[in-house]
């Protein structure tokens, strides 16, 4: 797209997409962790707000139980949300990639210049791994995320290298996954 599309052209597009996905955030109870470029990375179970003083903090010792399906419920909003856009050098709506893995996190402020909230360990090498190896406008869950969603109609990925589960919608999906490899937003 950076190619064939003048750089305000792709920044307006990213910040009418971005917007769109921040206003479901508090909706859903998920936290926005970062964007970089066309990733858009959030964590759900990651905060908590106490009740009392509204104050919002990283979970230390606690597991929230709705964390799974409340992200599930964002991923497919996020669907939703992101189908509304249109691409500004095709013209066809948006179709996100989404990946989805429930574990343990490590989370920090790292650095001096420019200070960065950030998550790091094997649950989110796991759920970008499932973003990477997914199809546009589907959600691929690992087994630990579909195991939390026994209610979702999940459909089993076939031939891709990470085991997982897609999530097609209520009728399931109406494509095959033979291509492993797609950009969210086509070939820029």
């Amino acid at each position: 797209m950076c190619n064939s599309v003048k750089p305000a052209t792709v920044m307006s597009f990213l910040n009418d997409l971005y917007t769109r996905l921040d206003a479901m955030l508090d909706a859903f109870g998920v936290y926005k962790v970062e964007t970089i470029g066309d990733c858009y990375m959030v964590a759900g179970g990651l905060m908590k707000v106490d009740e009392e003083t509204g104050a919002v903090t990283v979970r230390s010792d606690d597991v929230d139980p709705q964390h799974a399906h409340r992200t599930v419920q964002f991923a497919k909003a996020l669907l939703h949300a992101a189908s509304a856009v249109r691409l500004p050098n095709t013209g066809e709506p948006v179709r996100l990639r989404v990946g989805i893995h429930s574990g343990p996190a490590m989370s920090g402020v790292v650095g001096t210049r420019m200070p960065r909230f950030c998550l790091f360990g094997d649950t989110i090498n796991t759920a970008s791994r499932m973003e990477s190896t997914g199809v546009p406008g589907a959600i691929h869950v690992s087994q630990a995320t579909r195991d939390l969603t026994p209610n979702e109609p999940w459909e089993p990925t076939g031939g891709v290298e990470v085991r997982g589960w897609w999530w097609g919608g209520e009728e399931g999906p109406s494509w095959h996954a033979t291509i492993i490899h797609h950009h969210p937003f086509g070939r820029w």
